[in-house]
């Protein structure tokens, strides 16, 4: 197993790397983002020095989570909150330890994390964290539950309620990834080609990189509105186009200015000083450099017909490539009413261009070989329901894609990042876990 950290499934990519407040001295450190999923901790002054096997926690270990101090929206829990937060780790170790793949580990000390904070929607969110980690990084606390190490190696699962996933963790590249858009930074919706689904588990979607379980039951995507795919394609296509032209005018310029009666002059100078050491004969250098001229201005007529803007409307066109794309987004968009607007979207792509500039949207099931658009739902998390109700769970694989790896016999545990989570899965009780969130 490897050694790394591990940021959460619903920050940004950039943003994941950063030392969190923690109370009682329990720090986390959410570092440098990876494909294997892994988590480090350290606790100061809680772990006894007996050697840890391998084995199972006795119990879970808690970690309040509390970021006051870096997340102004966040606040800590009250006293029946974090009971009932306590409570919930408690009964979902219970489900989650039945499974022989945490009970009866054969490389490993396994283990489960829990910790609890309030976000801006003022809803409780509950993180509950199994382990599978090498026996040296783990340390046994006052009570007897484990602790993992800060710089460990640590193989896990990341659970997590009432956090609506982000769009990216959606984005499957067997399906397409270049035709997702929206930036998680814009603070807007993320659109996405329709994910793989690779089947059921407990009233849960599983995709290929994460698990969502909806209290409601309902999907957590829906399609994605045709005209607000337009628009960020017309916005994207049109800065690209400029740029492209932007850059195009500078080097013409350039092309003009090494071709002024000057620019010839000094570049003949030049190369005569430095060719008549090697071509004695003036004659013979006198056409050599004639020859280079000619080249030059072959080289001038070629660049400039190259870079002019008045290219033919050609694909191939570096030009105009990106502003045909762009004219097909615009007059697709100017024949759309409101209705149309809200239209379920697909996607394809368009022969003779690349994939920068070749996708294109469409009414969903209007064109053949056209993939359904989807974004998650906004209404995920209702605000008027109980502060302290578990309306959404989602399962992270952290980038191992272990949705794909559901139904293949799992690899070498050393090398197999998805060797702990699939048995793990499988094999826990979900009637308990589901009870544990209050559900049926």
């Amino acid at each position: 197993m490897n050694a790394v950290c591990h940021p959460s499934p619903h920050q940004p990519a950039a943003g994941r790397c950063r030392q969190v407040a923690r109370p009682a001295a329990v720090h986390l450190t959410k570092c440098l983002p990876t494909a294997i999923a892994f988590i480090v901790l350290i606790a100061a002054g809680a772990a006894h020095a007996q050697p840890v096997g391998i084995e199972m926690s006795p119990a879970v270990t808690w970690d309040p989570y509390n970021e006051v101090g870096t997340i102004p929206a966040a606040r800590r829990l009250n006293a029946s909150e974090l009971k009932l937060a306590r409570e919930r780790a408690a009964r979902m170790f219970e489900a989650i330890k039945v499974a022989p793949a945490f009970n009866r580990p054969a490389q490993c000390a396994t283990l489960l994390t829990s910790n609890a904070r309030k976000d801006a929607a003022t809803v409780l969110n509950q993180g509950f964290i199994p382990y599978c980690s090498r026996p040296l990084d783990v340390r046994r606390g006052k009570d007897g539950a484990l602790l993992p190490v800060l710089g460990g190696a640590h193989q896990l699962v990341y659970f997590e309620t009432n956090r609506v996933p982000r769009g990216e963790l959606f984005v499957d590249r067997a399906t397409r990834g270049d035709f997702s858009r929206g930036e998680a930074s814009a603070g807007g919706p993320i659109y996405f080609a329709a994910p793989r689904v690779f089947g059921e588990l407990a009233g849960g979607t599983l995709y290929a990189d994460l698990i969502v379980f909806t209290h409601d039951g309902r999907n957590a995507l829906v399609p994605a509105p045709l005209g607000a795919l337009l628009e960020i394609e017309i916005a994207r296509l049109g800065k690209v186009a400029r740029e492209i032209e932007q850059g195009f005018a500078g080097r013409l310029k350039e092309l003009e200015a090494s071709m002024t009666a000057a620019a010839v002059a000094e570049r003949r100078a030049k190369r005569e000083r430095s060719w008549s050491k090697e071509t004695r004969d003036p004659v013979a250098l006198a056409q050599r450099l004639d020859a280079a001229h000619r080249t030059d201005e072959s080289d001038y007529t070629r660049q400039k017909a190259n870079f002019s803007l008045d290219a033919p409307r050609d694909p191939s066109s570096t030009v105009w490539r990106p502003r045909l794309a762009l004219e097909a987004a615009q007059a697709k968009f100017a024949a759309l009413d409101a209705a149309g607007r809200k239209q379920p979207a697909c996607a394809r792509m368009e022969s003779g261009f690349d994939s920068q500039s070749g996708v294109r949207y469409e009414v969903a099931g209007s064109v053949p070989q056209c993939v359904p658009m989807m974004q998650v739902r906004t209404d995920l998390l209702d605000p008027r329901r109980p502060v302290d109700e578990v309306q959404l769970m989602t399962v992270w694989f952290r980038q191992s894609e272990c949705g794909a790896r559901w139904t293949a016999p799992p690899g070498d545990a050393a090398r197999d990042r998805c060797a702990f989570a699939v048995p793990l899965l499988r094999e826990m009780d979900w009637a308990a876990a589901r009870r544990a969130l209050g559900w049926s």
